[in-house]
């Protein structure tokens, strides 16, 4: 059974992510089980509290990124960019940095849910880049956003869901991340930093 790991880059408790990232997990096909974790519960980084003695929201956050097969984020963009949070667990995630963070190699994708009907793509755009430039692999290159977020959601037997065409475009990204998890895409990107770390000894 291979794992994905649902984040969600919003602290709202009624937010538009957190429903879109429980409806993403239930898109995962046959093989594959979804693992939940709370960013919102990791401190601010700072590198006095990142040593032996890390906050065990750190231990545990690193442990469910080495666990997973591939990680999907479901996020707002805040001011053209990624929220806080999301930099915020990127940080804590990418350290140590040597021999391995908990990043590398691993295949994310994303889907920004806003509600604005123009915005999203610069957000979504600079999570991959953050992620990429960390180590990890960022799935591409086609991107969605959920824009106009909450016009989209619908109820479908008592059950949150999304209407179809929204539906289908979010199950094509899940298919993308199963597709590089599949094809074992990381792989590259931890050879090769695998052998820059080695260079450096």
């Amino acid at each position: 059974m291979k794992n994905v790991l649902f984040l969600v880059g919003s602290l709202r408790q009624h937010s538009l992510n957190k429903r879109l990232s429980l409806i993403a997990a239930s898109l995962l096909p046959e093989g594959y089980e979804a693992t939940h974790f709370d960013i919102g519960t990791l401190p601010l980084y700072s590198s006095d509290i990142d040593a032996e003695n890390s906050p065990a929201s750190v231990v545990a956050f690193r442990d469910a990124l080495r666990a997973a097969d591939g990680v999907f984020f479901t996020a707002p963009e805040y001011n053209y960019s990624l929220p806080g949070v999301v930099k915020n667990a990127i940080d804590w995630a990418s350290r140590p940095m040597m021999p391995r963070n908990a990043i590398v190699g691993r295949p994310m994708n994303a889907v920004v849910a806003t509600m604005s009907p123009t915005n999203g793509i610069r957000g979504l755009s600079e999570l991959k880049r953050c992620w990429s430039l960390v180590g990890g692999f960022a799935v591409g290159p086609i991107d969605f956003v959920l824009q106009s977020a909450q016009t989209r959601f619908v109820e479908t037997e008592g059950n949150d869901d999304l209407e179809p065409a929204a539906k289908s475009a979010v199950h094509a990204q899940i298919s993308y991340l199963v597709n590089a998890i599949e094809n074992n895409a990381g792989a590259t990107v931890l050879g090769n930093w695998d052998s820059f770390i080695g260079s450096m000894g």
